[in-house]
């Protein structure tokens, strides 16, 4: 799926499983930085197809694999399964899991870039915000759409914040 997609998802998790903040960091690593993968693997594609293969849509969809590294197959679970008996943390298996499995999901059903996927990634954003708005509500921050916006960027600029321990 498209990073948004595997980005607001996580987030959707993290709200609905109330996450702390180091939590948080590393659910987003395991479910959506391991694309990163993917600009590693864009020097060795341009190597074996050309400059001009990056711009070829068609081409970069294809769910080849040649974009992809260990990270995005089920053997990582050799490498994902140590960090988090380590961590004494289901968090990154759980959500490497997701990662993979939604991967699948669009490979094997939904298609790259389909409909379906744009209309999971519309409901799952709207269910973020939905859960993101209650929860303004119910901290008293909340009676307009103003009001929610400075409720979300004071959350931000909150994790930018030191914390005290």
């Amino acid at each position: 799926m498209i990073a948004l997609t595997h980005l607001v998802v996580c987030l959707l998790l993290i709200e609905l499983m109330h996450l702390d903040r180091n939590d948080a960091f590393v659910a987003l690593v395991f479910g959506v930085f391991i694309d990163l993968d993917h600009l590693f693997g864009l020097r060795d594609y341009v190597q074996a197809n050309g400059v001009m293969a990056v711009f070829d849509m068609d081409d970069i969809v294809n769910p080849g694999g040649h974009w992809k590294s260990l990270m995005h197959s089920p053997i990582a679970v050799m490498v994902v399964g140590p960090v988090s008996i380590a961590s004494r943390l289901a968090v990154p298996l759980l959500f490497w899991g997701i990662h993979v499995l939604m991967d699948i999901v669009q490979e094997q059903v939904l298609g790259v870039l389909s409909t379906q996927e744009f209309v999971f990634l519309f409901l799952a954003a709207a269910g973020l915000v939905t859960m993101r708005y209650a929860r303004c509500i119910a901290a008293g921050s909340a009676s307009t759409l103003a009001e929610y916006l400075r409720f979300e960027v004071g959350g931000i600029k909150a994790l930018s914040k030191p914390r005290i321990l």
